[in-house]
């Protein structure tokens, strides 16, 4: 997805626009954030983006997939890391055979 726009509206507006708001969301990948008496209380988003938020949460409830993230930060911060050259001089080239 794209970079991500939030605009906060009323809940007057938001149920004026309500169709507008969620066509926009659905297809321009906009958020919107509903005020009411100036307070953030809801959102409005498109399902894609709900949907990689749930993918993301399952993903951070996964003890192993915490565990890599940590273990990636360690080497970074020790500095084990291969740069992107070092790492292509070591993918065999040439042609496969057919």
């Amino acid at each position: 997805m794209g970079k991500q726009t939030i605009q906060t509206v009323s809940a007057i507006r938001a149920r004026q626009d309500f169709d507008l708001l969620i066509q926009e969301a659905g297809k321009s990948n906009r958020r919107f954030v509903v005020e009411v008496k100036g307070k953030p209380l809801a959102v409005i988003l498109g399902i894609g983006e709900w949907q990689n938020i749930l993918e993301t949460l399952a993903e951070l409830n996964d003890p192993e997939y915490l565990d890599s993230i940590r273990e990636a930060r360690r080497e970074i911060a020790s500095g084990e890391l291969v740069t992107l050259e070092e790492l292509a001089s070591q993918v065999p080239t040439g042609k496969r055979g057919r």
